[in-house]
């Protein structure tokens, strides 16, 4: 019977397969073979970075038996692929072994976009939906794929190309993963496979695990089997972990020493949420989703039975799951605009479901069905308008960009090693031409040397006071982290910063920029290539290991990230603070230990010793050092991280402004990157999961399994189900009492009454601000704002306290220029002369930028015309 029912059932396969491949074809239209199979280096939004990864990869990491492991390259030293995702790479490795690397990082990078129709049509196979609702939902990834609204939150192409592959490759795995998830639990089939799975889809991209995880909540609301659900989902849970353990449990073990990464993205109105979460060409596919739904809805309640509301549930639960969590990602750390594809994509998608209303035969199902493909695809090519030429931007390369010659030119000359002083280059829109904004990221890969910036900003404890140095050197700076507060342009500031990030050369691309460098005396050219200009920093030491000058101070680790960044900002930087975590005794030979320093006047216990006699060989993830003096402290000018070990020294203490302080035992001193307790338990979890493999093909255990499932069934409600539900109550808690609100919802309110003219309640939203996010990248311009509020009101001296305040808190500000005139025009209010002349020559003095410098000439000019 089952081979008749296949037989009948093949035709209709192998008409699905044709199907598939014609959204294949539709798509390789796009991703032109000619421009998939060119040698060059693809370029692109985030994705030029990662090409580098990939690489080093291949010739770095695995060569050592590593899938992560220590760069040098970038963000002041990095734990690559620690803290992003190693399968897609893995994957563009394998296929580097029969292709040249360049042509295997693309078909890696477009392997999430080509795997999404497959990926639904096994998810509505996996739902049991009538032919043609598969290929119907295969066709329908389309409209996703081709949605041109933004470009940032992940999924479809225009994300894919500006970097966001590998959360592409874990969305298509996570489609096929909530469908296999569905039927495992409907039917007694194997839990190994969704564990599998959803360990690739983890392995993938950390977001698309977290929805899939999230979204499988759906099946402990249904009324039956609660027990079996719960046994099922907490096995393929500890499963999935097991397979990761290698590479989460290093992860969350070591997220202390990364950088928070959490934004809120804002509809400001209805026409911006129209226009990004559903664009026109999704706004058919939608329609035809509602009214499916609305009409399985009357057909359920006339005839219970005549319709399966399971599947359709289902799928209004996961579209509801990406609005709940992006309502909730930024109050769980989370970029809450990573979970709207999900919405997107089920609310695209689900319109496949009406066709299982089809009453009409097979051969005229078949007709309907390749009738709509093609009115699919004719729909979308009408729409699309930018992507052929962004794929086709993309994969011509860094070889055919308009800078790729100044640009080679400008590698060449930097010719090195991570042994030598690390570069910094001026964030500028110029780099676009060279292929990317963050073109001179890839630094390492084309000269071989490293520089500050990095693609993975979560990564290190040191991307702060990178950013912050960009905001010093670019007239243009990018403040991509929005829990830090910047600077404005000030090279002067800026150059000393460099120098204690052993940073040799500057790239700089805009003309001010160049001009402002030319007179800086930290400065001297050495090259221009094209529109780039290359700088000396003279007196650099052009070394990673100094020692100390003063005593470091000894802090607690509370209180540590908020002081370090506040020290590099305001303090004196010959005096470190040294954060107290661990084990760290308060050592007075070593340390002063300071409950609440004053990073602005430190004690300066000078230490005697000049090091002149110190060697040392940089290499990536070793440190070595020769004619160290014992007992006399050296400043390690690499990130911190806890895998960081130390032979000729105690230990490694995490120093100001993120990097590593020992104190030498002997002349010769190693250091090297190596693994930690996370490390070894992860790769035994791992181990561990894979002999489950082998033990549960064994009679023995599945006795054993038969038993431990029994336990399960009989105490699983009693146990996990409260707990559950203490966890659910701690998360609402949290998130209604414990988390904070983002800052520029609150600003964007205080502009609001401000705007109306209610200062008071303008003052209100800025002073919140002040207090609960001092040190953001709004928390100046709150204060510059709760100013003002006193300066609408005419209240002259109040304004002069509080701008005062702010100049003294963030002297760095971009709103000095506008903070220094309204003093000094408070000043004129009040008939002090004398003072606002003051602070307008201050104001030409330091801030001679437009339009606060003009002001403040024809104000100066006022005053001397007005003279006795």
């Amino acid at each position: 019977m089952m081979d008749v029912e296949g037989k009948r059932q093949r035709p209709f396969f192998v008409i699905d397969l044709i199907a598939l491949a014609a959204l294949f074809l539709f798509l390789l239209c796009y991703f032109e073979p000619s421009s998939l199979l060119s040698m060059t280096i693809t370029t692109g939004g985030d994705t030029a970075s990662h090409y580098y990864t990939a690489q080093y990869l291949r010739d770095y990491l695995l060569p050592r038996g590593e899938i992560s492991g220590w760069c040098q390259g970038n963000l002041a030293g990095f734990p690559m692929l620690q803290y992003y995702f190693p399968l897609p790479f893995f994957i563009i490795v394998l296929l580097s072994w029969v292709m040249p690397l360049q042509i295997a990082f693309k078909f890696g990078t477009a392997l999430g976009t080509f795997l999404l129709p497959p990926a639904a049509y096994l998810f509505f196979r996996l739902l049991k939906q009538p032919r043609p609702v598969p290929i119907m939902g295969a066709a329908f990834t389309l409209p996703f794929l081709f949605m041109q609204g933004n470009t940032m939150w992940g999924g479809n192409i225009p994300s894919t190309l500006a970097g966001e592959f590998c959360y592409s490759l874990g969305f298509a795995l996570s489609i096929v993963w909530l469908g296999l998830l569905y039927r495992t639990l409907s039917e007694k089939t194997s839990l190994l496979k969704p564990a599998l799975l959803l360990a690739l889809v983890g392995l993938s991209h950390g977001y698309t695990l977290l929805y899939a995880v999230l979204a499988s909540v759906f099946f402990l609301f249904t009324r039956q089997d609660l027990a079996q659900n719960l046994k099922k989902l907490f096995l393929i849970y500890v499963l999935a972990l097991l397979f990761m353990g290698f590479w989460l449990l290093p992860l969350l073990a070591f997220l202390p020493y990364t950088t928070r990464f959490s934004i809120l993205w804002i509809f400001m109105d209805l026409s911006q949420f129209l226009r990004e979460m559903v664009p026109p060409i999704t706004r058919p596919f939608i329609v035809l989703s509602l009214a499916g739904t609305l009409i399985f809805l009357v057909i359920k309640r006339k005839h219970e039975t005549a319709v399966p509301s399971g599947p359709l549930a289902y799928l209004l639960f996961l579209t509801g799951c990406g609005f709940g969590l992006y309502a909730i990602g930024y109050r769980l750390g989370l970029v809450d605009a990573r979970f709207l594809p999900y919405s997107q994509f089920f609310l695209i998608t689900t319109g496949a479901m009406t066709f299982s209303l089809a009453r009409s035969r097979q051969g005229e199902k078949i007709v309907l069905a390749a009738i709509l493909i093609l009115l699919t695809c004719l729909w979308v090519d009408s729409k699309e308008t930018f992507i052929h030429k962004w794929i086709q931007s993309n994969y011509a390369g860094f070889e055919n960009r308009p800078l790729w010659k100044p640009y080679q030119a400008a590698n060449r000359f930097l010719q090195g090693s991570p042994q030598d002083p690390r570069v910094v280059y001026e964030h500028s829109m110029v780099h676009r031409r060279a292929g990317t904004v963050r073109a001179f990221e890839s630094l390492p890969l084309f000269s071989g040397r490293s520089t500050l910036e990095g693609l993975y900003i979560q990564a290190s404890l040191s991307v702060p006071f990178i950013f912050y140095i960009q905001s010093e050197t670019s007239k243009g700076p990018s403040t991509p982290i929005p829990d830090y507060n910047y600077s404005r342009f000030n090279l002067d500031r800026g150059a000393a910063h460099l120098r204690l990030f052993n940073v040799g050369d500057y790239i700089v691309s805009e003309a001010e920029t160049k001009e402002r460098a030319r007179k800086d005396p930290a400065f001297q050219f050495q090259r221009a290539f094209g529109p780039y200009e290359i700088y000396e920093l003279i007196e650099n030491l052009d070394r990673y290991v100094v020692p100390l000058r003063f005593k470091p101070v000894l802090v607690s680790a509370g209180q540590w990230k908020k002081l370090s960044y506040k020290w590099f900002r305001l303090g004196d930087l010959s005096v470190p603070l040294v954060c107290r975590e661990g084990d760290v005794e308060e050592d007075p030979t070593r340390f002063h230990v300071e409950g609440h320093p004053d990073v602005r006047h430190l004690p300066r216990t000078p230490i005697v010793g000049d090091g002149r006699h110190l060697q040392e060989t940089i290499k990536e993830e070793e440190v070595l050092i020769q004619g160290a003096t014992a007992g006399k402290p050296l400043l390690i000018k690499i990130s911190f991280h806890p895998n960081w070990k130390v032979e000729g020294a105690d230990r490694i203490y995490l120093v100001s402004p993120s990097f590593m302080l020992i104190y030498p035992e002997k002349s010769r001193v190693r250091l090297y990157y190596g693994k930690t307790w996370p490390d070894l338990v992860g790769i035994s979890l791992t181990a561990l999961a894979f002999m489950f493999l082998v033990l549960s093909r064994l009679s023995v255990f599945r006795g054993m399994d038969r038993h431990l499932s029994g336990w399960f069934d009989r105490f699983a409600v009693k146990i996990f189900l409260p707990l559950i539900l203490v966890l659910a109550s701690a998360m609402a808690y949290y998130l209604l009492f414990v988390s904070h609100e983002y800052p520029a919802v609150i600003y964007n309110r205080g502009l609001a009454r401000f705007s109306q003219g209610d200062y008071q309640g303008a003052r209100e939203y800025f002073r919140e601000i002040i207090e609960r996010h001092p040190q953001t990248l709004l928390s100046d311009q709150s204060e510059f704002h709760y100013a003002i509020c006193f300066f609408k009101e005419e209240d002259w001296q109040q304004t002069i306290r509080c701008l005062t305040r702010l100049l003294e808190h963030y002297p760095e500000t971009r709103k000095a220029s506008e903070a220094l005139y309204h003093i000094g025009l408070c000043y004129l209010k009040t008939g002090n002369k004398e003072q606002a002349r003051r602070h307008f020559n201050t104001l030409l003095q330091d801030c001679p930028e437009k339009p606060w410098s003009e002001a403040a000439r024809n104000r100066l000019k006022e005053i001397s015309a007005h003279a006795p």
